[in-house]
């Protein structure tokens, strides 16, 4: 009588031969395709972030020119004023004063200014109050992201929080004596309809500034000066720095002064351009025109 063959039944052992590891060698192999595929990417990866941090700074100076524009319809043309100052009052009573206009720089008051203070100052309402802030609605927006400044009159160390001083001769508004802007022989607007004699596209409103000499929001060059320098723009885009026009559109421009590249700064007292270099002439064609 024939019988049936019994079920095969599945083996659970592997089969004779087998390996159960990777050999020292196939690991070593992985580790270097590994490094060798961040070493391809990383560049890449970086590359994505500064083109980021670009991008979300020029919308920042998009923001501040649309915001320091729309000042202008609601207060009959004029410029927000550009008050070169530190002192920084939100109220009747100042933040720090070395000039007794303590209680004078609030909105619609003599020394109100598009911002206040000190950038080294981190009292946010140097920057609510400001005469433009209602126009923008968000603090962040005076940052550029690629800023890493730690403010200097703090012991914590904190970031700053604006990375943007603004052309002084749009409605700037120095409080000394004998200063540049008072000289006559070069234009300061007061209306926004003012800059077409040397067109909106032309003209310089938003600048990153050096990092090392930013304070009140007042960026200076002196066309009676056309080989020095006065302010310095800042570097963050590698060798390059952001700043925007009165027409609304922002740019980065490559810097190749060598003094600019170091970083170099003398206060209100200047320091020489480079010669070689093409950026102060560049620069000080937007900032005003001879009159």
């Amino acid at each position: 009588m024939k019988t049936e063959n019994a079920p095969l039944r599945c083996r659970t052992g592997r089969p004779t031969g087998r390996r159960n590891a990777f050999t020292l060698i196939e690991l070593l192999v992985v580790i270097i395709i590994i490094a060798i595929l961040a070493a391809l990417l990383l560049p890449a990866l970086a590359a994505a972030k500064a083109r980021g941090q670009n991008m979300k700074c020029l919308s920042n100076l998009h923001q501040l020119t649309i915001g320091w524009i729309s000042y202008t319809l609601d207060n009959t043309d004029r410029l927000a004023q550009n008050v070169a100052s530190d002192v920084g009052s939100v109220d009747a009573g100042a933040i720090y004063s070395t000039t007794g206009l303590e209680a004078t720089c609030q909105p619609g008051q003599e020394w109100a200014s598009w911002v206040l203070g000190d950038a080294n100052n981190l009292n946010v309402n140097l920057i609510t109050h400001g005469l433009i802030y209602a126009y923008v609605g968000n603090y962040l927006v005076y940052k550029c992201p690629s800023d890493t400044k730690l403010t200097t009159n703090n012991s914590s160390g904190l970031p700053s929080l604006r990375s943007y001083s603004m052309n002084s001769w749009m409605n700037g508004v120095p409080p000394w004596q004998n200063n540049i802007i008072t000289k006559g022989d070069q234009a300061l607007f007061l209306k926004l309809t003012e800059i077409n004699v040397m067109s909106t596209a032309m003209a310089l409103v938003f600048i990153e500034e050096n990092p090392a000499s930013i304070n009140d929001g007042y960026w200076v060059q002196n066309l009676d000066q056309p080989t020095e320098w006065v302010d310095d723009p800042a570097i963050y885009h590698d060798k390059a720095g952001a700043m925007s026009f009165a027409d609304g559109h922002g740019q980065i421009r490559q810097w190749t002064d060598k003094h600019i590249l170091a970083g170099e700064f003398n206060s209100y007292m200047g320091f020489a351009a480079d010669t070689t270099s093409p950026d102060l002439g560049w620069v000080q064609a937007r900032v005003t025109v001879p009159q």
